[in-house]
């Protein structure tokens, strides 16, 4: 029975890497918007970079005379205590929030009105090694920031439509 098992994931496993490999991808998955050109009006920001290079490797042109443009404010990171661990051990929740809204450049209208995108992430955090405490939350926030990126992109792909 264990053998059958084994036997399975195995073929399950080269199946997957062989779709990968040749280049198979779930219609939509890592594209961008779907606009053909957006406006990026951004705060001078690590997420605003993120978007920007999402957008851009999907086949999003930035342009400002673009008929839609995407207002995306600044990122905010705060942290959350979720409970107390053994001595020296704590977890946190960090949580990345900006505002974002859409509007036709013609005439202002909004499209997507003011919403806040959030994202989160749950780190547990060693305090007797700060050092790497601090690798692993840079990390998390890099994460964060190229989770909220995907997340504004599947909002953005419902205009494409209109």
């Amino acid at each position: 029975m264990q053998r059958r098992h084994f036997l399975r994931l195995t073929l399950a496993g080269i199946a997957g890497l062989g779709l990968g490999g040749c280049g198979f991808q779930l219609r939509g998955f890592d594209t961008a918007s779907g606009l053909e050109s957006l406006h990026l009006a951004a705060a001078n920001d690590d997420l605003a970079e993120a978007v920007r290079e999402r957008l851009t490797r999907g086949g999003t042109r930035l342009d400002e005379a673009a008929p839609l443009r995407l207002n995306l404010g600044a990122e905010r990171i705060r942290e959350r205590p979720l409970g107390l661990m053994e001595s020296g051990n704590r977890e946190i929740e960090l949580i990345l929030e900006a505002p974002f809204s859409v509007q036709r450049a013609e005439d202002g209208a909004y499209l997507l009105p003011q919403e806040t995108l959030s994202v989160s992430q749950r780190l547990h955090i060693n305090e007797a090694n700060l050092l790497a405490a601090d690798d692993q939350r840079r990390e998390a926030e890099a994460n964060l920031r190229r989770e909220a990126a995907s997340r504004l992109l599947d909002r953005l792909r419902p205009l494409n439509e209109r």
